[in-house]
């Protein structure tokens, strides 16, 4: 059984003693004694000669010149120290001693004798399995042909020890050997012998007084786990992890539960060396717990007292409380120093967010001894020195060689003049991120004080190639697996102008499309796009014929007046839509209708504040639109189909410091839509619901079977195509998304939606109901996803896997 322990608060007796060794230089000075004196008063001595002995693989003027003090110099005893210490940093030498020789008031002579370091002939490392050899070498520098360095084969030892525990195999033992190469002086062979043991898997974590806590809370808090039956609990042991859990991780549960005295007693691990188990005992005392008996603020004048306090609060109830669950008892009476902290942190947000960049928030505690039946407590609070709000003097981009400022710029949500905004400089940092136009993630924008308070900001990009030709395969839209060639140039001429060719091609369908968008109209914040395509689609969910179109668009978009964020559209297109109905088709419900030219005009509202295009975690979007067919404009048609959506997205928590930690989210979404009027003979423009390809969206069902009659499976042939259509259409979905960076997300989600012949059968209380998890990923060729859902009101509930290529929900 291997043993290791120690005591946090251990007596004179138990403390273990290090013991640091020096290694020191002998400075020999073999003078008569008035030289001796001379030199320890500082005065200089003139050089005749310098003799090196001792090198056998380094020349004498090599040795001398690193040495740095030449014949006929005057030299003091500093000057002898430094130029021993350029001997000494070259790694050649184990030893270097310095002899003074001479008579009084005469030229001396400087002996350099020196010991040369061993060349390594080979490194080897026998016995290591889990650790690469030859990165240990690439890390320490320890390679054949180098000189042996004691400090390079320690820090070998310690990297070693180091990935091991990192593997979970904490106590391997290493032995360090030079063997001298026979027959060649000065050369050795360095051999690590390492004893790496058994990885170490806890099986038990046990702790001794715990009165208030159980034994599941304290192990929850810790990175070190016991072993579970599940593949994510392998109950590995590391040795950093593990001091974090005794230092830091225990603690802030205590601190959390008013318990400000804790402190861990001892510690002990058990290894057994057969199995590798291990059992882990944590003595501990948790001491007294605190209560609040006093909440002040002292110097604010921005912000109420009750708005500061209530930061305090939802720090100590967090998110789930604030839905209704969580202790009451311990949020009205018990100290939680972790949430106080955390209050601090955002207050301080708070007023920087204001433009008070240079506020200070000083907590402040002071303990109170129990007094009768009363316990022990706390007086807490915030000094605040708010100073002056900052303003924007300055707003600079470096690093576009390509790109306009002024794409750059319609990014920035800080203005010079403008108050400071931690908030908003943050948002400005990521719109210009998901330009992708640069590097990503680019570096953080610098802040730079000015002597009148104020500050310049700047905005730090690297340009990168954004022009790509795509070819491939994908699958989308009810057509199947198909293929496509394309070129997308998102930022032609450096103006963030768009150009967008694509052709798809495949058993079902045959689409050409050319496209070009200007988001700033001769340097103005008019946007507009003009786009024509030509397409073929035969679906895989109806067999019985294709249809053809045929047309283009424009569409124009204005800012709304002293806004940043909200844009109205305008469009209009025209398309002629040809059907060609299968042979042998049995439903002549979608395909048998007769060609038409539908003509249409488009008016659009967006309004959008959320921090990223692809993974928010902060902020909204609304979005309406209303498309007008027929009448004065002409055409077949003769209907008006209106839609919007929404959504919403807040952020629960980080991992990591900064905006490159991994983020939590809770995301809300709705989408509705309507069509008015007579649509019959264009049913593409009206509404689907089913699966992510085709259509609107609900996840857990194969796409067109969630039905105006509820829900019915893609193959049944007594259901005719057009019955799947509806003329109104609304889904819901609330999702829990975990952003590891800007290029991987994963997420839970609960959808629920319907689709209904007509507008006045909208029914909330009718819903079909889907529910699951999901991955998104970014590729150059786009966005990429996987959802695994479950259909909870098909004929057969079950799961059900579904691919998307394009941004989530």
């Amino acid at each position: 059984m291997i043993r290791t322990g120690r005591k946090t608060q251990p007596s004179p007796q138990l403390r273990t003693r290090s013991l640091l060794r020096l290694a020191v230089v002998p400075l020999l000075f073999a003078l008569v004694p008035g030289v001796l004196t001379a030199q320890a008063g500082s005065r200089a001595i003139l050089v005749d000669t310098i003799l090196v002995e001792g090198n056998a693989r380094l020349a004498d003027n090599v040795v001398s010149s690193t040495f740095g003090i030449q014949p006929g110099e005057e030299i003091s005893l500093r000057d002898i120290q430094t130029a021993t210490k350029n001997l000494w940093s070259t790694g050649h030498f184990a030893d270097v001693t310095v002899l003074v020789r001479g008579i009084q008031g005469q030229p001396v002579l400087l002996i350099l004798q020196v010991e040369e370091q061993p060349i390594l002939r080979t490194v080897r490392f026998e016995g290591l399995v889990n650790v690469d050899p030859g990165e240990v070498q690439d890390t320490t520098g320890m390679i054949p042909g180098a000189p042996y360095s004691p400090v390079a084969a320690a820090q070998a030892r310690t990297f070693i020890r180091s990935e091991l525990a990192k593997e979970g195999i904490p106590f391997a033992r290493i032995d360090e050997e030079r063997r001298p190469v026979p027959d060649v002086a000065g050369q050795i062979d360095l051999v690590f012998d390492v004893i790496e043991g058994n990885r170490v898997t806890v099986a038990q974590v046990s702790f001794t007084g715990n009165e208030a806590l159980s034994r599941e809370q304290l192990t929850g808090a810790m990175l070190t786990r016991p072993e579970g039956f599940w593949w994510f609990r392998p109950g590995s042991f590391d040795q950093v992890s593990y001091e974090a859990d005794l230092v830091s991780n225990l603690a802030n549960l205590y601190d959390s539960n008013g318990y400000l005295d804790f402190r861990v007693l001892s510690d002990t691990v058990l290894v057994d060396p057969q199995s590798g188990k291990a059992r882990i005992e944590i003595a501990v005392e948790e001491g007294q717990r605190y209560e609040v008996r006093d909440f002040s603020i002292v110097g604010n004048r921005r912000f109420p007292t009750t708005q500061l306090e209530g930061f305090f609060a939802q720090e100590q109830r967090g998110l789930l409380s604030s839905l209704g669950f969580g202790s009451e008892e311990r949020d009205r009476r018990y100290f939680d120093a972790v949430a106080f902290q955390g209050a601090t942190d955002r207050v301080s947000e708070l007023y920087r967010n204001e433009g008070y960049l240079y506020a200070q928030i000083t907590p402040f505690m002071e303990t109170h001894e129990p007094e009768g039946d009363q316990p022990p407590g706390v007086s807490i609070g915030w000094r605040i020195e708010e100073g002056q709000p900052a303003y924007i003097n300055r707003v600079e981009i470096v690093g576009n060689d390509f790109t306009h400022d002024q794409v750059i710029r319609e990014r920035i949500f800080v203005l010079p003049g403008d108050v400071y905004s931690e908030a908003m400089l943050l948002q400005s940092w990521q719109q210009i991120s998901a330009l992708g136009f640069f590097e990503t993630p680019p570096d953080p924008p610098s802040i730079e004080p000015r002597e009148d308070g104020d500050v310049d900001i700047t905005f730090h990009v690297t340009e990168r190639q954004t022009g790509s030709v795509n070819f491939g395969t994908s699958v989308g839209g009810g057509v199947g697996v198909n293929g496509f060639l394309g070129y997308d140039q998102p930022n032609l001429f450096g103006q963030g102008k768009e150009g967008h060719l694509r052709w798809d091609f495949g058993r079902y369908v045959n689409n050409f499309t050319v496209s070009y968008t200007d988001p700033a109209i001769r340097g103005s914040r008019v946007s507009g796009t003009v786009s024509v395509f030509n397409a073929r689609n035969r679906f895989f969910t109806f067999a019985d014929g294709r249809y053809k179109r045929l047309g283009s668009s424009i569409r124009v978009g204005f800012p709304v007046p002293n806004t940043l964020r909200s844009r109205v559209f305008l469009g209009y297109s025209v398309a002629r839509t040809t059907y060609d109905e299968f042979d042998n088709a049995d439903d002549m419900s979608l395909f048998g209708l007769p060609d038409g030219v539908l003509s249409t005009f488009t008016l659009g509202f967006t309004r959008q504040t959320l921090n990223h295009p692809l993974f928010p975690t902060s902020g909204s979007m609304q979005s309406y639109n209303s498309a007008f067919s027929g009448g004065i404009l002409g055409g077949a048609g003769n209907f008006s189909k209106h839609t919007g959506e929404m959504s919403w997205w807040v952020p629960t928590g980080q991992v990591g410091d900064g905006p490159r930690g991994i983020r939590f989210a809770l995301g809300l979404s709705a989408k509705t839509g309507v069509v008015v009027g007579d649509a019959s003979l264009f049913p593409f423009e009206r509404f689907f619901m089913g699966g992510v390809q085709f259509g609107e969206n609900l996840r857990g069902y194969d796409e067109t079977t969630v039905t105006p009659f509820g829900y019915v499976a893609r193959n049944s042939s007594r259901f005719r195509d057009i019955s799947r259509v509806g003329d109104a259409f609304l889904t819901m979905t609330a999702e829990y998304a975990v952003r590891f960076n800007d290029n991987l997300s994963v997420s839970m989600f609960y959808d629920v939606g319907n689709v209904w012949a007509e507008p006045r059968e909208i029914d909330p209380t009718r819903m079909l109901r889907g529910a699951g998890f999901g991955v998104q990923i970014v590729t150059p060729f786009g966005p990429l996803g996987l959802d695994y859902a479950y259909g909870f009101d098909k004929t057969e509930p079950g799961w059900k896997l579904h691919f998307r290529l394009g941004g989530g929900f």
